[in-house]
């Protein structure tokens, strides 16, 4: 009896110990990203950017990076390499499409509500391969 008591007591205590550490791993790591949070808010003024083009690149021209739109579809444009393969890999959406002779392309894309991950791939006639990825966000309305 003295033996299954001993026993209940240090298995008692092991399960406490194993409890505590679990709600202090917690508060920890919901403290870390309160502060994440603090310093995200300092700086949430966020605009969008065009990316700019280098040699041989892929440049998407519209919509901006980090575009928040109430369209379903949406045009988008860019430019690579003359008389590349370009495919678009989106949410809802995985389309080919080539350049004209001056580089330039264009297609339409679907929206899928809230965060639109855009990957763009150019294969050239030399089968070089250039992408870029950019974010486009779909909400129902825009704030006034």
């Amino acid at each position: 009896m003295r033996k299954e008591v001993i026993l209940a007591v240090i298995i008692g205590v092991l399960l406490g110990g194993v409890i505590l550490y679990g709600i202090n791993l917690a508060n920890t790591s919901s403290s870390i990203k309160q502060d994440s949070q603090d310093t995200a808010d300092t700086n949430s003024k966020v605009t969008p950017t065009p990316i700019k083009k280098t040699a041989g690149d892929v440049s998407i021209i519209l919509p901006l990076k980090n575009s928040v739109v109430t369209e379903s579809t949406i045009a988008l444009k860019g430019s690579t390499k003359p008389n590349s393969n370009i495919a678009i890999v989106s949410e809802s959406d995985d389309l080919i499409t080539s350049s004209d002779n001056s580089g330039n392309f264009q297609a339409d894309i679907n929206l899928i509500n809230g965060e639109n991950t855009v990957i763009v791939t150019a294969v050239d006639d030399k089968q070089k391969t250039s992408s870029t990825t950019i974010t486009i966000i779909r909400t129902a309305t825009l704030p006034e």
